[in-house]
């Protein structure tokens, strides 16, 4: 077996397992879920990021209501989301591996993945708005110099 179908295989265990218990986990392992699977997404969860950065950020009780509120809102879904598009890979691997499966099964399979990963840039679309409408622009600036520090420190 490959790397990348032993990983797809894990994740989808760890959100098999995550999905059914969301309503009951607390902001920390929605944000947890959130990051494992940025690998699902193209775009990566701010939110989580932004939440451990608070007091740096200096946002106001206004605004983390503001974002947790998204947060309750859409975080169930979006998680859902990306827990169809893990089992969809799955399963185009197994087609791509059936030697009884046409290439037209394995088109579609890929159409319909394009959508889900459609259906998920709309959510962090959606969450990067909500940011935006919430921030000042220093918290913004603040933001993205964060995240430039943040990745930079995961790189060395």
């Amino acid at each position: 077996m490959s790397k990348w179908f032993c990983c797809l295989v894990v994740i989808t265990v760890l959100i098999s397992g995550n999905v059914s218990s969301r309503e009951s986990s607390g902001t920390g392992e929605l944000d947890r879920q959130l990051l494992l699977l940025d690998r699902i997404s193209y775009t990566p969860s701010l939110l989580p990021f932004i939440m451990d950065n608070i007091d740096y950020l200096e946002l106001t009780p206004d605004q983390v209501k503001a974002l947790n509120d998204w947060r309750t809102t859409n975080t169930p879904a979006l998680l859902e989301k990306m827990h169809e598009v893990a089992q969809g890979r799955i399963e185009l691997v197994d087609l791509t591996l059936s030697p009884n499966s046409t290439s037209q099964q394995l088109m579609q399979q890929q159409r319909r993945l394009s959508r889900l990963q459609e259906e998920i840039l709309s959510y962090k679309l959606s969450c990067r708005q909500n940011i935006l409408d919430t921030f000042t622009t220093k918290q913004w600036d603040t933001l993205q110099f964060l995240l430039t520090e943040h990745h930079m420190d995961s790189v060395r």
